[in-house]
């Protein structure tokens, strides 16, 4: 070690405290009982990355200056101007679980629309009509719609695993 450098400081690592598994629970619990496909993925591949995104998913599912729900509405904004068409519907999804209205995720299209073009409306197109048509199904019927991803508050995400699947810890 150079003479000007310090020692630095060890910390532990999140990854070595909180699985994938209770990671991503808890990230789909705070969504409104949803997972993304893409998120399911992650923790059956790559465990130790869903840990680092449910610390960085923080931002977005707590409330700070900006409410979640506007940040999820950014977010449908960002992820459509990158042109991600399997972001769309759970950024969607999630931003209509925050309480946003058809009106308020279109609204977010249309900023969107303006900084990237009409070819972001078209990526989108299919991810909102899902999330339109679910929408409508909860208000016609009162009650939430089944959809992909669905699962409860601590309990084990069906759709996104087999429900004998043990719990993995994060590698070292």
């Amino acid at each position: 070690m150079a003479e000007t450098e310090r020692p630095c400081k060890r910390i532990k690592n999140l990854k070595d405290e909180v699985s994938a598994e209770d990671a991503v629970d808890e990230m789909g619990c705070r969504m409104g009982n949803y997972v993304p496909h893409a998120l399911a993925h992650i923790r059956e591949h790559n465990p130790e990355l869903a840990v680092i995104i449910k610390e960085l998913d923080r931002v977005l599912v707590e409330d700070g200056a900006l409410d979640r729900k506007t940040k999820r509405l950014i977010a449908l904004a960002c992820v459509a101007n990158r042109m991600c068409e399997d972001c769309i519907y759970p950024q969607a999804r999630v931003a209509a679980n925050y309480g946003a209205t058809k009106e308020e995720i279109v609204e977010a299209m249309h900023v969107a629309v303006v900084t990237g073009g009409v070819p972001v409306w078209s990526v989108a197109k299919r991810g909102l009509s899902q999330v339109f048509a679910e929408m409508e199904e909860e208000k016609v019927s009162g009650k939430k719609a089944a959809r992909p991803g669905m699962g409860s508050c601590g309990g084990p995400m069906s759709a996104e695993k087999p429900a004998e699947a043990p719990k993995k810890k994060a590698k070292k």
